[in-house]
């Protein structure tokens, strides 16, 4: 960030859209840089006007405590003395508030013009805001300067030097393996949260121990439940509690280690994610869930149906919301269920002055140029839905297709679902039952037991029989027979451009 905010004042960029999610982090930050360049600071909010920041007498912008928006530009564009940089906080939260008002006209001219003045006396002003959308009317006049979230090196530095100045003298069992992964493990995380999952860690354990990581996931889940879009989910689910799929279980597997500091030494690069299509109720949704556990990383549920909203550029600025958070988060797998609800009919008539297709945009160049190790899992029921564009090599790594289950696979389902019921699956599932199961999904079978347990429970709670599994599944037609052409439709296209799930 030092060197990107360096050269944009080097350059003359007098105008600097400066996101940040830790403004107490950067200003000292814009402070070492301002100080290299031999630059005053002053630092304004509309609670107490100007502050200076910089060693040294200079005369204070406007005449004594500034605190209206309006003022404050105005006092910069009237400064005379020496090229300073002035810092402003809030106004993000300011422009908002007043839009859309002539207060709000207002304002934008104000930093219209301000443009234009700073250009000639060699003022930079830095406007702090946590995001990193600007208002419209002034992107031409705005340059972004982007301080991301400490990165892995930092982390571990805010680690070592918050336990030196707090908890030198407590119990550790961190060694430098468990420190690296505890840094690994706060990824996305501030500082400022990163201390006090610390702090929480140590009241709770009265010691620095392994519980710290899961300590630091309960500082990470709060974060992410403050958002509308992105939810965490703890996956409990592993491979074993999925029957088949043996294709993607392989395949993760071998791609499980690929964030490792050994796989970064080896120079493995960083799998993007994989795309699961199928039919519905056959363990998409679930297998996503076990990849995350399989990861050990966590899983972050993105709802695109809640990214669309009602003003105007909103819904934009709420995906790119969504994805920088999602990256922060990182290592991450990221879930999105059912994507084709999401994206399908984008590249047909708009009814909503074309949001969907920039959100469409915004998340293609998001899933092609990200960086950052967060392995992206997307299920489609009918993958013919999406657009040709979505399916291009380079958005996923692979796409897999999850057929109806084969015998072994119905099996193997079965045998999953009773135990988790308690059951016991000896001499209950046999031969001829697996074969009444033909072209049944997963989510069916899972019904066909519940049915028979409802059976059994109401003839005097005795155990589940074969005899009650076969009259449930004389009840049910399942979905591959109630839809026959539109399921052999999927099958065909499934068989034909994506690599098998089992």
């Amino acid at each position: 960030m030092e060197n990107q905010l360096e050269m944009r004042i080097r350059s003359r960029s007098c105008l600097l859209w400066f996101y940040t999610p830790e403004e107490d982090r950067s200003i000292p930050r814009i402070q070492a840089v301002a100080a290299k360049l031999g630059y005053p600071v002053f630092a304004w909010s509309c609670i107490s006007g100007f502050e200076q920041l910089a060693q040294g007498k200079y005369r204070q912008p406007g005449d004594g405590q500034v605190t209206n928006i309006d003022q404050a530009l105005s006092a910069v564009g009237q400064y005379k003395c020496q090229p300073t940089v002035f810092v402003f906080r809030d106004l993000h939260l300011l422009a908002r508030r007043l839009e859309p008002s002539a207060d709000y006209v207002l304002i934008t001219r104000r930093v219209k013009d301000l443009y234009r003045i700073l250009k000639q006396t060699g003022h930079t002003v830095i406007f702090l805001a946590s995001s990193p959308t600007m208002p419209a009317e002034l992107e031409d006049c705005l340059a972004l300067v982007e301080a991301a979230l400490p990165d892995q090196e930092e982390r571990l530095a805010i680690i070592k030097a918050w336990i030196s100045a707090n908890a030198k003298d407590i119990p550790s069992q961190l060694d430098d393996e468990a420190l690296h992964r505890l840094a690994s493990v706060a990824a996305g995380m501030t500082s400022r949260q990163i201390q006090s999952a610390l702090a929480m860690s140590v009241v709770k354990h009265k010691e620095l121990a392994a519980a710290a990581v899961d300590d630091v996931l309960v500082e990470k889940v709060a974060a992410v439940k403050t958002s509308e879009i992105l939810e965490y989910v703890r996956a409990t689910e592993k491979f074993d509690d999925v029957g088949g799929l043996a294709g993607i279980k392989d395949y993760v597997q071998k791609r499980s280690l690929s964030l490792s500091r050994a796989a970064a030494r080896y120079g493995l690069p960083t799998p993007k994610g994989i795309l699961i299509a199928g039919i519905p109720g056959t363990g998409k949704s679930l297998i996503a869930k076990a990849i995350a556990n399989a990861m050990q990383i966590p899983l972050l549920r993105l709802d695109l149906g809640r990214v669309h909203n009602s003003l105007v550029g909103e819904s934009e600025s709420r995906m790119r919301r969504a994805l920088a958070m999602a990256e922060s988060q990182a290592p991450a797998v990221v879930w999105l269920d059912e994507i084709e609800k999401a994206f399908a009919g984008v590249r047909g008539p708009s009814g909503d002055s074309g949001v969907g297709q920039r959100v469409f945009g915004t998340f293609l160049t998001w899933s092609q140029e990200r960086t950052k190790p967060v392995f992206l899992v997307a299920t489609a029921n009918n993958i013919r839905e999406l657009p040709p564009e979505f399916l291009r090599k380079g958005r996923f790594d692979e796409i897999f297709f999850v057929d109806l289950p084969t015998p072994a696979e119905r099996r193997a389902i079965l045998q999953v679902l009773l135990r988790k019921h308690g059951m016991q699956t000896k001499g209950l599932v046999t031969e001829a039952l697996v074969e009444s199961l033909d072209r049944y999904t997963g989510a069916e079978i899972q019904y066909v037991i519940t049915e028979a347990m409802y059976e059994a429970f109401y003839d005097d709670q005795r155990a589940v029989t074969t005899k009650d599994l076969q009259a449930a599944i004389s009840r049910i037609l399942p979905i591959a027979d109630q839809l026959r052409e539109e399921i052999e439709a999927i099958r065909r296209w499934g068989k034909a451009n994506a690599r098998p799930a089992s």
